[in-house]
């Protein structure tokens, strides 16, 4: 996987020492179990060989976890025998299957194909068939490989089956597709089972695209929300959370040496990071693996503070968090969070400049954003927030934090109201720029893959949702696999790079 600068993200945020006295850590997903399974018929094809490439495949898919969250298990010789492997595999259902490797040891009979297919739609898994390419001797054929692949593919394409595929060598490369259907089941794995809180039970007045249809969601991908308000949060924070902790986490803020400037007085920032904590507590207590919080006007109006700079320390900690009581910006991010085990840090944007004589994208938010993703060689302002500013600097409430994001290739992904259950996702990289707006803010180079002409085209042919997730890395591939096995749709890009209006090459 090309990523570079993926890895320069620092491992922590410049709180986490503190929280992690105050607060356990984030729940995370359990680690996925991956079956790798092979096949062969004895009385065509040398078995010895086929017990040998087998035996490579499974070290080679044991060296593409590496450091993923995910369990391989195996049986230990390729099956002839239908009856065998689905017993081999209903004992393992007891304990879970996230992800069925089938590989194609040596040609096999039909019953094979057709055994697993049953039990696939019985047990609906992501299925990853590896057959590879071989070379002719001008011998007995000792395998047939790519015959057996096409094989039982027509017959689980047939029983409407879905599955991924690669022909590729027994090596290390095939590590990185390998890595991508891993990623991939986990994902889809920890979408299942996730539990995720939503603060303050509603979204932000207006904002249409952020509530999701919650039995959709539900059915599709598997996850459900538990809706608490804000004033049980609120009354939660001032039972667990002292305010010795608090002051502390505050002089850690201002004294910080990439800290540029503080304008938020004291109490906002306290009631800022209360909010924080007291989610952040919630959740060790009852394994969300996520949230989203009704930021305004409530906490304004009703509690004299912002949480920007509380959503920004609780993805620090690790936990991933989204304001504006956005269910589907959320979602979004999760999907970037479990692909990356973490490590996309992702957050949550809007598009905000569209630079056309520049083909650059600045995306911006109001100051939420990870201090993980802080740029090297520059600082960050603790302020108040600059919107309410634009109304009445004298009465505006913070705290939130504003600086450039690290440079680095990103993917920006979104499901779309009301369902999610179709998806945009596209990739770039942040480029050097200066702060266009305060808050978080990044400047986007397009990829290959589409222009930005292209991608803000299909945003607005299609009338797309207006909150997209930042995660470092590139997860487009990643995103596909596990999008076909959740069954959720891609918006197609448009074909034209005309920046104007509506163009039937668009469709």
């Amino acid at each position: 996987m090309n990523i570079s600068g993926y890895h320069d993200l620092p491992k922590q945020g410049l709180f986490h020492s503190i929280v992690s006295e105050l607060i356990p850590p984030p729940p995370k997903p359990k680690k996925s179990r991956v079956v790798i399974l092979g096949c062969g018929l004895k009385i065509h094809f040398p078995w010895a060989k086929a017990c040998e490439r087998y035996q490579n495949a499974i070290q080679i898919t044991q060296n593409a976890v590496s450091d993923l969250p995910v369990d391989i298990l195996y049986p230990q010789a390729p099956y002839e025998e239908a009856d065998e492997m689905i017993s081999y595999l209903d004992h393992q259902l007891s304990s879970g299957i996230d992800g069925i490797i089938f590989f194609h040891s040596a040609y096999t009979a039909g019953e094979i194909g057709l055994s697993l297919g049953k039990w696939l739609l019985d047990h609906p898994t992501p299925l990853l068939s590896w057959a590879w390419p071989e070379t002719g001797t001008g011998q007995a054929n000792e395998a047939n490989s790519l015959t057996c692949q096409n094989f039982l593919l027509n017959m689980w394409n047939q029983m409407h089956v879905p599955y991924i595929w690669m022909h590729q060598e027994i090596g290390t490369i095939a590590i990185p597709f390998i890595q991508k259907f891993l990623r991939a089941s986990h994902a889809r794995q920890s979408f299942k089972k996730a539990k995720l809180l939503h603060v303050g039970g509603s979204r932000v007045t207006a904002f249409y695209d952020g509530e999701v249809d919650e039995l959709s969601v539900a059915s599709q991908m598997g996850c459900r929300f538990d809706r608490v308000d804000l004033e049980a949060i609120h009354q939660h924070a001032k039972k667990v959370i002292p305010d010795s902790a608090l002051l502390k986490i505050k002089k850690a803020l201002v004294e910080h040496p990439l800290c540029s400037s503080v304008s938020v007085p004291e109490d906002q920032i306290l009631k800022t990071y209360r909010f924080g904590l007291g989610i952040l507590d919630l959740a060790s207590r009852h394994d969300y693996l996520g949230a989203t919080v009704k930021s305004w006007p409530d906490l304004f109006d009703c509690y004299g503070c912002a949480i920007d700079g509380a959503v920004s320390l609780m993805n620090d900690y690790g936990f991933c968090v989204t304001e504006e009581g956005e269910m589907n910006g959320l979602l979004s991010s999760l999907a970037l969070f479990f692909l990356s085990d973490g490590k996309a840090v992702p957050t949550m944007m809007d598009l905000s400049i569209w630079k056309q004589n520049q083909e650059r994208l600045g995306i911006w938010h109001c100051g939420a954003s990870s201090t993980r993703l802080l740029r090297k060689g520059t600082q960050f302002a603790a302020t108040r927030h600059s919107i309410l500013e634009n109304g009445n600097p004298d009465t505006a409430v913070g705290l939130k934090l504003e600086f450039l994001l690290e440079l680095g290739p990103i993917t920006v992904h979104r499901y779309m109201a009301p369902k999610a259950n179709r998806y945009f996702a596209f990739e770039g990289a942040f480029v050097e720029s200066d702060l266009d707006y305060r808050g978080s803010y990044g400047l986007m180079q397009a990829t290959d893959r589409a222009s930005i002409s292209q991608i803000m085209g299909t945003i607005f042919d299609h009338g797309l949702d207006h909150h997209w997730s930042v995660g470092y890395g590139h997860w487009y591939e990643e995103l596909k696999i596990l999008h076909h096995f959740l069954k959720i749709e891609e918006v197609p890009l448009r074909k034209s790079s005309d920046p104007f209006g509506f163009s039937k090459n668009s469709q």
